[in-house]
């Protein structure tokens, strides 16, 4: 077991690779009662075309690796989650567009528990009967996400702006996807995705590290698995303009909500794609936050309300900027919106600002060190992603006025999508 020692952040945590391939990253924290471990496989709602080394490609419906998500629970001598509420542990699950995770947490002994969390990630239960049941469950999961104006929103914007890339589709896919999905198809998605070479087990608790690698590999030890052939994503084809302008829909809300988006090109290499996220945050936030002068005063003017606000997203093969408000002067947010924009593109950030926010974001960065789940989720990202934990608060760290000028230049005008929700009244 390597340990491996971060002197400026004053964090240490331990790695080992076993012999079937499974990685393990544990982080000690002694005065923590709590103890949380997860299991992370790097398939998610993007992963419906795979390719192995050998160069055999896998297509899948949209929405199986949230469907796979939902059929772990089952064990052929009970339920998963009765299992570990009866050993005092609270566990769950999430999948998103590029992981799925299964974690537990507890106060109580954690030896039970994480021989569970392995065993039941380890064993797919499942029969045809079973498989059809839960259609009828996601898809009115899926229904009811729809329901929620928020959710929908985003959801709407990422199917205007992409043409080909999976984001198009929700997490959990839709209807016919849905409908779609076989016992076969769930198996092999299964089969390549969840061999623990393909895995990683991350864990944050108060006890000895080498006592809880001790259970872990005496728990792989015990069981055998075939040979895989390593797996990655098939890369897709997307076109710089959106699959759509313009679209407008309606639900029962009280104020219409607007959302505009802007392509941004992907970026392949993981610390420049750190650092350019980082840079256009920093520019979002110098003109469109409370820091930027006129923001208040498009407050008071009622231009929007406080449902308010913007994101960057960079992949490896795509990239996003959105800006998201409730208004009722659609228009004059719209041009708020270009002319911040073209203020970004510009790349001029005041340095006072530049400095305040960095100051910021590290000081989130550093208190997230004490939330188990930033921590572990973040360990795994980085494990798959092949950088170091501490890669992008060093990132941060040293970005200069020249490396937001060069970000900026990245930045599109055109590549727009704007997603207006109305209220059902106003069809």
């Amino acid at each position: 077991m390597k340990k491996i020692v971060n002197e400026r952040y004053q964090e240490t945590r331990f790695e080992e690779t076993l012999e079937n391939g499974l990685h393990v990253i544990l982080w000690q924290k002694k005065d923590y009662v709590k103890s949380m471990f997860m299991m992370v496989t790097p398939l998610g709602a993007m992963d419906m075309k795979q390719v192995d080394e050998n160069g055999k490609e896998y297509h899948f419906p949209a929405g199986i690796a949230h469907f796979l998500e939902h059929k772990m629970f089952e064990m052929k001598d009970g339920d998963v989650m009765d299992a570990f509420s009866t050993m005092g542990a609270n566990v769950n699950a999430f999948t998103s567009y590029t992981e799925t995770a299964y974690y537990f947490t507890t106060s109580n002994a954690i030896e039970e528990p994480l021989k569970l969390l392995l065993d039941f990630v380890q064993e797919l239960a499942i029969d045809e009967e079973s498989v059809e049941k839960e259609k009828g469950i996601i898809i009115q999961e899926l229904h009811m996400y729809k329901q929620m104006s928020d959710s929908r929103l985003l959801m709407e914007t990422y199917a205007s702006l992409y043409k080909n890339h999976p984001l198009r589709y929700d997490i959990g896919g839709d209807d016919d996807s849905v409908q779609s999905i076989t016992l076969e198809q769930l198996e092999e998605c299964y089969r390549i995705n969840y061999h623990p070479s393909n895995m990683v087990l991350v864990g944050v608790c108060s006890e000895d590290p080498e006592n809880i690698m001790k259970i872990i590999r005496e728990n792989q030890s015990g069981k055998k698995f075939p040979k895989m052939a390593g797996i990655k994503r098939l890369e897709f084809d997307e076109s710089e303009k959106p699959a759509r302008e313009t679209y407008t829909f309606s639900m029962d809300v009280t104020l219409p909500k607007v959302s505009i988006a802007y392509k941004l090109d992907g970026v392949e290499d993981v610390s420049q794609r750190m650092k350019e996220e980082w840079c256009i945050r920093i520019l979002l936030d110098a003109y469109f936050s409370s820091l930027y002068p006129d923001f208040q005063t498009w407050l008071d003017d009622k231009i929007f309300n406080d449902y308010v606000g913007c994101e960057v997203d960079l992949g490896k093969d795509y990239g996003m900027i959105m800006f998201y408000a409730e208004t009722l002067k659609q228009e004059k947010f719209k041009e708020i919106v270009q002319d911040t924009l073209k203020r970004m593109e510009s790349g001029d950030i005041d340095k006072k600002v530049l400095q305040q926010l960095k100051r910021r974001y590290f000081g989130q960065a550093i208190r997230s060190l004490n939330s188990f789940d930033d921590i572990v989720i973040t360990s795994a990202r980085c494990y798959f992603d092949k950088t170091d934990f501490f890669s992008s608060m060093d990132i941060l760290d040293a970005i200069d006025e020249k490396d937001i000028k060069d970000a900026a230049n990245k930045l599109k005008q055109g590549h727009c999508s704007i997603v207006t929700l109305l209220p059902e009244k106003s069809k």
